[in-house]
């Protein structure tokens, strides 16, 4: 279980993040969502233990992750940008992390790279960004890892790469019961396999939920009433976001449910049309109607 509780981070002129709380259950797949600059990648850092946070704790199986080789031993990272090794040849990153990390399975890298195909000479300067995370990800799997840590691991992949990818993971996922976070500005991607969501906006937690009760709470409604609608509708405590046209009104709820339904009822609704959002449109309504 991956614990983050308090968690805030400062930087000259700025508050990265600020008293950031949740829990990922074990063999939970968890999405981290949020704009440029919503402190996601400062957050990932201070969980991998790069930074130091100046207020809260990050706790891995009820241990701290500060300073703690034991705890990080079983954590695989993938940072946005791998340019540690950059003058290094692919061989020789792996004897590096064979070093490192006494679990190190290279049947399992090379099974991997049976997919990817990352020649092993080559130097990682070489190599695409796509390429680069691909070869940071095969590493992070072959160490066997109880949590997954994942900032932006699909940038820069081709379709076809992208679904075996992401294949891999909920492999990996279903198999040992890895626990992962995973931050990407591809939502489909993280939709298709996620099953919490965590959005962040302005180094905050706005949202932490399933997706399935995401998509329960967040639709979008067009309603037409028979005559016109109550006085102070537009204010409703349950909507986002609310246009007219005509007649008809256009609403994006944070809170839909029977009893919402019924209210609309209650106040003589000629019509009422249910639709699905995506995780994107979820994200865009979040982070609007805080502005």
């Amino acid at each position: 279980m991956l614990e983050i509780k308090n968690i805030s981070k400062s930087f000259p002129g700025k508050e990265a993040v600020k008293n950031v709380s949740f829990t990922i259950d074990k063999g939970n797949i968890t999405g981290l969502v949020g704009p440029n600059g919503a402190g996601k990648s400062t957050l990932i850092r201070t969980i991998v233990d790069i930074y130091e946070p100046d207020n809260g704790e990050v706790l891995i199986n009820s241990q701290n992750v500060r300073d703690n080789s034991d705890i990080k031993k079983i954590i695989g990272y993938v940072a946005d940008k791998n340019d540690y090794f950059n003058q290094s040849r692919i061989k020789d990153i792996i004897k590096h992390y064979k070093l490192a990390y006494e679990n190190f399975d290279m049947d399992c890298f090379n099974k991997a790279n049976e997919v990817f195909k990352i020649p092993l000479r080559q130097k990682l300067s070489k190599l695409s960004k796509g390429n680069i995370s691909r070869v940071f990800f095969m590493l992070a799997l072959s160490i066997r890892p109880e949590i997954m840590i994942l900032d932006e691991p699909t940038s820069g992949l081709d379709p076809i790469i992208k679904r075996k990818f992401l294949k891999m993971l909920i492999d990996d996922v279903y198999e040992r019961k890895t626990t992962v976070l995973i931050s990407s500005h591809n939502l489909a991607d993280l939709e298709s396999i996620c099953d919490q969501v965590i959005f962040m906006d302005d180094g905050e937690v706005i949202k932490n939920n399933s997706l399935d009760n995401l998509k329960k709470n967040m639709r979008k409604l067009q309603v037409i009433f028979k005559d016109k609608a109550p006085e102070g509708f537009e204010k409703w405590p349950e909507f986002l976001q609310i246009d007219k046209i005509g007649r008809s009104y256009n609403i994006i709820t944070k809170d839909y449910t029977e009893a919402l339904a019924e209210k609309l009822k209650a106040n003589d609704v000629l019509f009422v049309e249910e639709l699905d959002l995506s995780l994107e449109d979820m994200l865009v309504y979040s982070v609007e109607s805080r502005n």
